[in-house]
């Protein structure tokens, strides 16, 4: 009769052993009971990840697409704000320069003309806004101010008018060069700094926003047509002649006035713009919640299950280490 035996350094080792298996596997159940994942995710799936890939592949598209959304969306903010403050700013000079008393004196006009200076010059501040590094209204170029500081228009266009006597010559040739094209030596040359183009965002499956107000846009170059000619006389021009003076002032606050409709217009076509981003930010958030549902029922680890297999793993080490404690106190003569 064969008698096999195992030595009790080799008994040892295989209890061990056995104990580390089983503590192992207590863990990973603990860990997954703890974080509702399964540990082994590629036996789960029965070594099929390619639906699961897809949905990380395109919930990694989505989380870039709200960044963009949200980029766009403080974009799209921060033009709003400086339009309103335009337009407030030429409604308000635009009724005071219109509505200006036949009887002001070569003071008042002075007055008033360096009031438009100062709002020429907060209104190119509005223009020349960044948000994140990005400044809103230089298109294209948006690492680049828009526009050239309020002084340096108002000295060329004094250069340009230099040797006018009359508000109409004056008025006619500050819409010349504000209206001038590329290559004329106009605002287009002499001011503008930025691109002739939109920035346009990608802010969703197929969802694409451009935003396309610029300095160069006509409703904006109008605005500030209309305050560097009311500001001219605080150059001094037609400083001897206070009744075409007089002229000039409502002529520019006529203009500022006519503008407002372009203004609120292109106020308008910015508010559509954010109505299509936050659009695409309500879809992106529930796609995102769809497929992390999906994702996750993919990967969760059944509770019940897992608990199961918890108590089992706990019995089977209790066992194990009551095995243990009986075999220590064995003896010779039991074993004889």
């Amino acid at each position: 009769m064969t008698v096999q035996s195992i030595g009790d350094q080799a008994r040892a080792f295989a209890m061990q052993a056995a104990s580390s298996r089983i503590k192992t596997t207590l863990a990973t159940l603990t860990a997954e009971l703890s974080s509702g994942e399964v540990a082994d995710l590629g036996a789960r799936l029965g070594g099929n990840t390619r639906t699961l890939a897809g949905i990380e592949a395109r919930l990694a598209m989505l989380a870039q697409f709200k960044n963009n959304a949200a980029e766009a969306a403080a974009h799209a903010k921060g033009m709003q704000d400086a339009l309103s403050a335009i337009q407030g700013t030429s409604e308000s000079l635009g009724r005071g320069l219109y509505i200006e008393p036949a009887s002001t004196t070569g003071d008042l006009l002075a007055a008033r003309s360096a009031e438009a200076a100062s709002g020429l010059q907060a209104v190119i501040g509005q223009m020349n806004g960044s948000v994140a590094q990005r400044f809103l209204f230089s298109g294209t170029a948006s690492d680049t101010p828009p526009l050239v500081s309020a002084d340096d228009i108002l000295s060329e266009l004094t250069a340009v008018v230099s040797g006018l006597t009359t508000a109409d010559d004056i008025v006619q040739s500050v819409s010349d060069w504000f209206d001038a094209s590329s290559g004329a030596g106009g605002f287009v040359d002499v001011a503008y700094r930025g691109g002739t183009g939109g920035q346009v965002m990608p802010i969703g499956e197929g969802t694409t926003i451009a935003l396309t107000t610029t300095a160069l846009s006509p409703s904006i170059r109008d605005s500030l047509k209309g305050l560097a000619t009311a500001a001219l006389i605080d150059r001094g021009i037609l400083a001897t002649d206070p009744q075409q003076g007089r002229e000039l002032l409502q002529a520019a606050g006529k203009a500022l006035l006519d503008n407002s409709p372009a203004l609120v217009a292109e106020q308008a076509r910015v508010g559509y713009a954010q109505q299509v981003i936050a659009t695409s930010q309500t879809e992106g958030e529930a796609a995102t919640a769809t497929l992390q549902t999906a994702r996750n029922t993919l990967r969760e680890a059944d509770p019940f299950a897992t608990s199961a297999a918890i108590s089992e793993a706990e019995t089977k080490l209790q066992t194990l280490y009551s095995v243990i404690g009986r075999l220590s106190q064995m003896k010779l003569a039991d074993y004889i």
